[in-house]
């Protein structure tokens, strides 16, 4: 099977659209349409579902989404092997992270990888827990810079604890105190933030040390929203240290007793098999950050 086709029905999946990923990967959409019916051709059946609103995988397709990126991710290696056996250093490494992340590391990383690695492509996809897990199980992003867990199923890079703090109004009777017992935000007005309705993991995690219920007083999927709406008063919140170094909001951050942290690292599905363009996004975020 031709990996060009292969990669070109994953763009245009990825995209939701021919003539976006035509114009992504230098083909006319002409082009690229033929190239998808030769490909469904030797497939013997319909790969793509074409409408209105794009394109996106019939549910054959789908079902042999995970199989079309090991295809492709195995060609894009070999081809970033061959390439550093010439004595060059090219291809493609697929980030997913935080914008937390995005805002305080990567662009000191990208920096310094793009001085020492010119000719290796970049791509940025910013999504909460829930998101990037679904990013990198599926081979959308090849390294995921969030947040790690016991039960993490990938191979991980520990980069460092990030302390949870509690957010409170500058008019709040504890907003001057050093620390803020976990067990205080009983009978607060707690904020949340959310993914697809649930707390973020972390999120979660805290408030069930903390003894919240489920329910908020307001949830956003916004981080920042929660945080203007500490500053006026409407509730209580927690909160990483990464995330409030990016605000400019006009709150209390105090750090909790006991200290509640999140692990925040790099994963990969396999390091094992990891492309050198990959290897190398990892070798410099090491450097970096000083790991």
């Amino acid at each position: 099977m031709d990996t060009a086709k292969v990669r070109a029905l994953l763009a245009a999946v990825d995209l939701g659209s021919i003539s976006k990923a035509a114009e992504a990967l230098g083909y006319t959409q002409s082009g690229l349409t033929h190239m998808m019916r030769s490909l469904e051709e030797e497939a013997g059946f319909p790969l793509l579902l074409r409408g209105n609103r794009g394109v996106s995988f019939t549910a054959d397709g789908e079902r042999l989404a995970p199989r079309f990126r090991e295809l492709s991710k195995a060609a894009e290696r070999l081809e970033q092997e061959l390439a550093l056996t010439r004595g060059l250093e090219r291809g493609a490494v697929r980030i997913g992270s935080y914008s937390s992340i995005s805002l305080h590391w990567l662009p000191q990383i990208l920096e310094a990888f793009q001085e020492r690695y010119p000719n290796i492509d970049v791509e940025l996809l910013e999504g909460n827990a829930e998101e990037i897990d679904e990013w990198l199980s599926g081979g959308r992003i090849d390294i995921a810079y969030t947040s790690l867990h016991p039960n993490f199923r990938f191979d991980t890079v520990k980069i460092l604890d990030d302390p949870m703090y509690a957010v409170l109004p500058r008019n709040h009777p504890r907003a001057h105190d050093a620390t803020f017992p976990i067990t205080a935000f009983k009978g607060e007005p707690f904020l949340v933030y959310v993914s697809d309705t649930r707390p973020e993991k972390d999120l979660a995690q805290a408030m069930e040390m903390a003894g919240i219920g489920a329910k908020a007083k307001y949830s956003s999927n916004f981080d920042m929203t929660i945080l203007a709406m500490v500053e006026h008063n409407l509730g209580v919140t927690i909160m990483p240290k990464l995330i409030l170094a990016g605000s400019k909001a006009d709150v209390a951050a105090i750090p909790i007793s006991p200290p509640v942290t999140r692990s925040l690292g790099m994963a990969v599905r396999s390091l094992a098999e990891a492309s050198p363009a990959m290897r190398r996004l990892m070798s410099v975020t090491r450097e970096v950050l000083g790991l």
